[in-house]
């Protein structure tokens, strides 16, 4: 007999061994920190014949939290597990509030790797000695994160840069482990392990595509161009130059911008740059970037945030971005604005056309816990506020709901609250709202202007257009079907398949009993027949006999229909 299981069809047997040890290094380490159990339940030792023990979660003499110890893990396991970890942080939807608070602390900060290994990458990728490429070289790093890392330097023609060198054999390993992550999402999803509220392997598609994207450093220079030609025209702002004569898919080069971090007070204060000012520009840069361009960075943190002299701010890495369509600008739009305005009717369908909810899911208490929310946050100083609370009330709605984020919500939602934290840092007193409010009503008027709705009409007048002139063609074709007898009406409308089962349930029931006073019957006309012919000669009990037999013969033809029909 067969026991093969069907998580065997999950991955096949090349990968199996080509990624063994890989596997066994993964269950090790999560079992290490508590997280075996969740291996087990997905089978993962019958898959690849690993035995039990290494699955079993150690001991843990620690006080540490799930949250703490996960993150732990997630350090120990790489640079791909830490990546995954910070993507978890933006998913409010998914962990609950004490794995996102602990998820977010992770950052890509890594030792460097050797200066030498370094210059053999860049002249390996760019042909050319370094000292015909710069004029100077700095061999300390100025910054490791677990991707690459940047040395600063200077061309021949003066231009002081920044080089972002990519890790030695980084690749390979990421799309080894990408590759596990996606195996392990696919087990998780047949086990149905957290449940059918969420596409785990959508997830994991999701995030090998984001970081894949980040493995080419071409892309991100793709991206820094984009984000520079949106600010061309803005003073205030400033994004750096890409120089492409040295730049590769392993190597970016780019114009060094000479600035403090975001986060950094005392120098900020050092330097006579006023905070207030410098907190409402970068608010300002994420809206003008999301409203305006539908384009904007992912992954605003301080250290890729920057003050420069006159309150500019000024943004690098753009590894990581978010794009949103113009119907997704539109929807997140007037959902900012409904809170603003303390419109709850207008947040809910804001919401229904972003897709974090469905229409029959709007509840009173759904209805309860947005007006709450509105009103908790809405309006309020920055100082009064807790980006940390402001999550977990998210949290609570999101998980109490059954709501999903879209990745592109997600995204956004993280960039805001990351500069909403850096803008607290700077001005506590500030309302994010107020400083957003003339940035939404400038983007209302190109979303939500005359000329938009005139487009929007235009598109669904040419919708009816075409499909009016498509309805002869299948008329034709539904005659045609019907002259030769071939047409088939199909439904798949659930409730009119339950509706019809209950009919033929019974259609049948009443079969059955009218069967079973046939033979009732058959038996009296047989029982008085016999009487009748005791009394008169054996005529009666002759009609008797056959009228019985033709019930009993009818009753009968009327049962294997039923069975037929039925199947039962």
């Amino acid at each position: 007999m067969d026991h093969k299981s069907p998580l065997d069809t999950v991955l096949p047997l090349a990968r199996q061994a080509r990624y063994l040890g890989r596997y066994q290094q993964i269950a090790r380490v999560l079992a290490s920190h508590g997280f075996g159990y969740l291996l087990t339940r997905i089978g993962l030792h019958q898959l690849l014949s690993l035995p039990r023990r290494t699955l079993r979660d150690a001991t843990i003499d620690t006080p540490l939290r799930g949250a703490e110890r996960l993150r732990l893990a997630l350090i120990e396991l790489g640079p791909t597990f830490v990546k995954f970890g910070q993507l978890l942080s933006t998913r409010p939807d998914l962990l609950p509030p004490d794995f996102i608070f602990e998820l977010s602390k992770l950052q890509n900060t890594v030792p460097p790797f050797p200066s030498k290994e370094a210059v053999q990458r860049i002249e390996a990728e760019l042909q050319r000695p370094l000292t015909e490429l710069f004029a100077a070289f700095e061999y300390e790093p100025m910054a490791a994160a677990s991707l690459g890392q940047v040395h600063g330097a200077v061309l021949h023609t003066g231009e002081h840069v920044v080089i972002k060198i990519q890790r030695p054999n980084i690749a390979s390993s990421m799309l080894t482990d990408l590759a596990i992550i996606s195996d392990l999402a696919a087990l998780a999803q047949e086990n149905n392990l957290f449940g059918q509220q969420y596409d785990l392997v959508e997830l994991a598609w999701e995030f090998s595509a984001s970081l894949r994207d980040e493995l080419d450093y071409r892309r991100e220079g793709y991206n820094t161009d984009r984000m520079r030609h949106h600010f061309a025209h803005n003073d205030l702002t400033r994004i750096p130059r890409v120089y492409w004569d040295y730049t590769t898919s392993h190597i970016l080069t780019l114009e060094r911008l000479y600035g403090i971090k975001i986060d950094n007070v005392a120098a900020i204060d050092a330097l006579g740059i006023n905070r207030k000012r410098l907190a409402e520009r970068s608010l300002e840069l994420v809206v003008e970037e999301v409203y305006s361009f539908g384009f904007f960075h992912a992954d605003p943190h301080p250290g890729n945030i920057f003050a420069l002299p006159g309150e500019v701010i000024g943004a690098v890495d753009f590894g990581q971005v978010g794009v949103l369509d113009r119907d997704l600008r539109r929807n997140s739009l007037l959902l900012m604005l409904a809170m603003i305005n303390h419109n709850i009717d207008g947040a809910l369908r804001a919401l229904v056309d972003l897709g974090v909810l469905e229409r029959h899911q709007i509840t009173p208490g759904l209805r309860r816990d947005i007006t709450r929310f509105i009103n908790r946050y809405v309006d309020r100083p920055l100082q009064d506020l807790s980006v940390h609370t402001l999550g977990n009330d998210l949290l609570e709605v999101l998980h109490r709901h059954r709501l999903r984020l879209p990745s592109p919500a997600a995204l956004l939602l993280k960039a805001l609250v990351t500069m909403e934290g850096t803008a607290k840092l700077l001005a506590p007193d500030m309302d994010i709202f107020a400083v957003a409010r003339p940035y939404l009503y400038r983007a209302a008027a190109d979303l939500l202007g005359p000329a938009e709705l005139a487009g929007q009409a235009f598109g669904k007048l040419r919708d009816v257009g075409e499909a009016t002139t498509a309805i002869p063609l299948h008329l034709d074709a539904i005659l045609y079907q019907l002259n030769r007898g071939e047409l088939r009406i199909r439904t798949r409308d659930e409730e009119a398949r339950r509706m019809a089962s209950a009919i033929v349930g019974a259609a049948n029931r009443l079969a059955l009993a009218l069967v079973l006073a046939a033979l009732i019957l058959a038996s009296s006309v047989l029982i008085i027949a016999v009487v009748l012919g005791a009394w008169t000669g054996t005529w009666p009990i002759v009609l008797g006999i056959i009228s019985a037999a033709a019930i009993v013969f009818t009753s009968f033809l009327l049962i294997v229909a039923l069975v037929r029909s039925d199947g039962r």
